[in-house]
């Protein structure tokens, strides 16, 4: 197998799916206000109904124009390959339809892959194959690894017949789901996933408080039992904003996309993010598949846009350094960037006001929704009132808003 393609290291992405959620103007507004919040990776569904309606129809311009303006504001694209075609679904429904959660015909299923690797092999360098095939929604008539290891084989040897420099993103199962992976990689899959994907869902709980990150180092301990700890990409994760059971609160959402975030690239064992989802996909406020969204329906941003921005534009081009140890409470993260340190703070427990590491004499602490403040350092540390909301510490003589 030859070098891999070259990735932007940024963890920052996002659902944004502009080539399955928008059209026409609708496009360009979502990538603009992706690019303003430090938005730079977006997961994208070239499904295969759309792209291939019918056998030997092949329909490409839709999707040449949302990846073409993806690429034009500066965002990089993790392609999802899915669902079957209904004229290559081999299953059908009670009511006698194809089913398109289901194993398709494999040979078409690899022209498809092959075609469309092939097509925009120059812009999408990331391929996820298929999603959530663990759970009975996206694979019927029941989940099956051992199907899934078929399509995922399949899949990883079209594309990368098309492009030998292409990452294929494995598995991506609903929750850390170790047994149906490991059943995929013995049945070929290991050899066919560069990065294995995963959608660790939680809400409304706290990350901290699920044990998020040791699921997480399971995960990779699986993976070094197939002989290396391949990178994990969190290919989905959200906090809807719905009323009723499971629900959160925008603030409460907004607090724990940072956490996320931060949490997981801070950790070792995440390369990216991916958080679900970019637009409320509705107005229902009781349904929570209508209030994933860090934006309002009428594109109106949330406060998780404002958190998401607040955190992407502080610590882009950083690098993690590991949490500062201050005992269970006070959660500190330290990001480094050459001889500049910035830190990210929350508390697990109560609101209060705690001393922290300050990376300078002069702080500026920013808050995702306040105006920025100052604050100075006394013998290296600043008392900074924390609450479940990250804040962010940064040297004041280096920080702009530009």
């Amino acid at each position: 197998m030859g070098a891999k393609a070259q990735l932007d290291p940024s963890p920052f992405g996002m659902g944004i799916y502009p080539c399955h959620r928008t059209s026409g103007e609708t496009t360009s507004t979502a990538l603009r206000l992706a690019r303003d919040a430090g938005i730079k990776w977006t997961r994208d569904e070239l499904g295969w109904g759309g792209i291939q309606p019918e056998r030997g129809v092949w329909k490409w311009e839709a999707f040449d124009r949302a990846i073409r303006l993806t690429q034009e504001h500066g965002i990089h694209t993790l392609g999802l390959l899915c669902y079957s075609a209904p004229w290559a679904a081999t299953h059908r429904t009670a009511d006698d339809k194809p089913s398109v959660v289901s194993l398709p015909d494999l040979s078409a299923w690899k022209e498809y892959v092959f075609r469309t690797v092939e097509r925009y092999r120059e812009t999408i360098r990331v391929w996820q194959m298929w999603n959530e095939p663990n759970i009975s929604v996206f694979w019927q008539p029941k989940p099956d690894p051992r199907g899934y290891a078929k399509l995922l084989v399949a899949g990883a040897e079209a594309a990368r017949a098309a492009d030998p420099t292409c990452w294929i993103v494995g598995c991506n199962t609903s929750t850390v789901d170790l047994a149906f992976d490991r059943v995929v990689f013995e049945e070929g899959g290991w050899d066919s996933t560069d990065i294995i994907g995963v959608h660790p869902y939680r809400y409304p709980h706290a990350p901290e408080h699920t044990d998020m990150l040791g699921e997480l180092r399971n995960l990779a301990a699986l993976a070094y039992e197939f002989g290396a700890v391949k990178p994990i990409w969190i290919s989905e994760i959200g906090y809807a904003t719905h009323l009723g059971p499971g629900g959160s609160s925008e603030w409460w959402s907004a607090a724990m996309l940072m956490r996320v975030y931060l949490t997981c690239w801070a950790s070792g064992l995440v390369q990216k993010v991916f958080w679900y989802d970019y637009r409320d996909d509705g107005t229902d406020p009781t349904y929570n598949e209508s209030n994933f969204g860090i934006l309002h329906h009428d594109w109106s941003p949330k406060m998780p846009y404002h958190g998401f921005k607040a955190m992407a534009l502080t610590l882009e081009g950083f690098s993690p350094e590991g949490r500062v140890d201050l005992g269970e409470a006070p959660y500190v993260l330290k990001f480094i960037r050459g001889d500049e340190v910035r830190y990210a703070a929350w508390t697990l427990g109560k609101n209060a006001r705690v001393p922290v590491p300050a990376p300078a004499d002069q702080v500026t602490v920013i808050r995702a929704w306040d105006t920025p403040l100052q604050a100075e350092a006394r013998n290296g540390w600043v008392s900074v009132a924390l609450d479940a909301a990250p804040v962010f510490l940064v040297d004041s003589r280096r920080w702009t808003t530009s």
